[in-house]
């Protein structure tokens, strides 16, 4: 007894098919459907990780370190707002941010216009300030040096032994 075929019109299905089962595609599926270049932003583009290195950047330039939530949106071109909502949430869970009211949030630990952008410049100016304050100790001391073998090389000459120092006190016009 032979199995009955499909009536089809000369192909015969994969067998996967023919039961009902579903089975891939037999290519992948082009780059416009995968959200490649050819069909808008990439999946990397979208990422929670880079929009929130994004987000960091603009809380670092936020005045006072304080950022409205709804112009951060904007800016960052954000269709769910849900996704700012987790970042700040994680951010404020570990003790990074605090809520100002509803809408706006603040960096913690920042004063008055001082955010992290100018607490960094301000530490590679401090940083450049101590280099050149080394550089000075450095050619001070090495004066220093010379100052004290020019003392050295004066007291140990042999025609100068003839005139000892010994201090102010021992000068005659010091005793009146």
């Amino acid at each position: 007894m032979a199995a009955a075929e499909p009536a089809s019109s000369g192909q015969s299905a994969p067998q996967s098919q023919a039961q009902g089962q579903w089975a891939p595609p037999a290519s992948p599926a082009p780059p416009s459907q995968l959200g490649g270049p050819a069909g808008g932003s990439s999946r990397h583009e979208k990422s929670l990780g880079l929009l929130t290195a994004k987000f960091v950047s603009l809380l670092q330039e936020a005045q006072d370190g304080v950022l409205d939530l709804k112009a951060a949106a904007d800016t960052l071109a954000v269709r769910q707002k849900r996704r700012i909502y987790d970042i700040t949430n994680v951010l404020e869970g570990i003790d990074l941010i605090e809520k100002k009211s509803k809408n706006s949030i603040q960096w913690k630990g920042v004063g008055a216009g001082c955010n992290t952008k100018e607490v960094l410049e301000r530490l590679r100016d401090l940083r450049a300030e101590v280099e050149d304050l080394d550089l000075k100790e450095r050619e001070l001391d090495q004066q220093k040096s010379w100052l004290q073998q020019s003392i050295r090389n004066v007291m140990d000459d042999a025609i100068n032994s003839r005139y000892p120092f010994h201090g102010c006190t021992s000068l005659p016009a010091a005793k009146e």
